[in-house]
């Protein structure tokens, strides 16, 4: 099953939905990623799933040198266009986060690491697909240097399953997505894994990460507030 977001359609209207939502909470961000990555001003970081760029522009506009990679070339295309408007150098590169070793080939290690989609861990392919994606993205940090995820609180969705409801597979932790019957284009389809906070604490210390912890957040509210349990969203990060 491929990935919705290299449909150029989808990708436009996804980002018109992206910039409305979430582009004026983007310096908020940034200010606490860069608290709690610990990385400073001429170091590297390696964004994950950058889409647009919202948050590889912001770094890169603070002196960072910054590597963002994302499955979209229409989002990377605007990507390019919005640092370039913005006076910035960033390296954009085309491919799945599922394979970072062909993607970052060349690459040196980075200082820090984020990975702030919604459709980037879980819809990879399943949990072993997930671990490997994490076992990647430590391999690449310099020891001791952290990453900052955010992915759907899986235990919101179990509270909301109701009877007959096929969208969610309770049972794998599956949440199916398709595009609507008023879609004009290709039909699309994406299946992504949802976890509950002890399940990504697990995977990601399978995946060799220590110090693990799991936050709430919400767009343009990035303060490493606990998690709430109906939060749509959970921030976890994790030392290489």
């Amino acid at each position: 099953m491929g990935s919705p977001w290299t449909d150029k359609r989808f990708a436009e209207e996804s980002l018109r939905h992206i910039d409305a939502q979430f582009l004026a909470g983007t310096a908020q961000e940034v200010d606490f990623l860069e608290r709690i990555l610990g990385v400073a001003s001429g170091e590297r970081v390696l964004d994950l799933g950058c889409g647009a760029g919202r948050h590889a522009i912001e770094f890169a506009l603070r002196g960072y040198k910054v590597v963002g990679v994302d499955i979209s070339p229409w989002l990377l295309r605007v990507a390019r266009q919005r640092a370039s408007q913005a006076g910035v150098e960033v390296t954009f590169l085309q491919g799945s986060i599922a394979e970072l070793g062909g993607v970052l080939a060349g690459e040196a290690a980075f200082d820090g690491a984020i990975s702030i989609c919604e459709s980037g861990l879980g819809a990879l392919g399943g949990w072993r697909e997930d671990l490997t994606f994490l076992q990647a993205v430590r391999a690449w940090l310099k020891a001791g240097r952290k990453f900052v995820l955010t992915t759907f609180n899986g235990i919101r969705r179990y509270r909301r399953w109701e009877e007959g409801d096929d969208r969610f597979d309770f049972i794998e932790g599956v949440q199916r997505w398709q595009t609507p019957s008023e879609w004009k284009g290709m039909p699309l389809k994406e299946e992504e894994r949802l976890y509950i906070p002890s399940e990504i604490r697990m995977l990601f210390e399978m995946a060799g990460f220590q110090r693990v912890k799991i936050y709430g957040c919400a767009p343009g509210r990035f303060y490493g507030q606990p998690l709430q349990i109906d939060d749509i969203e959970m921030m976890v990060v994790g030392v290489a």
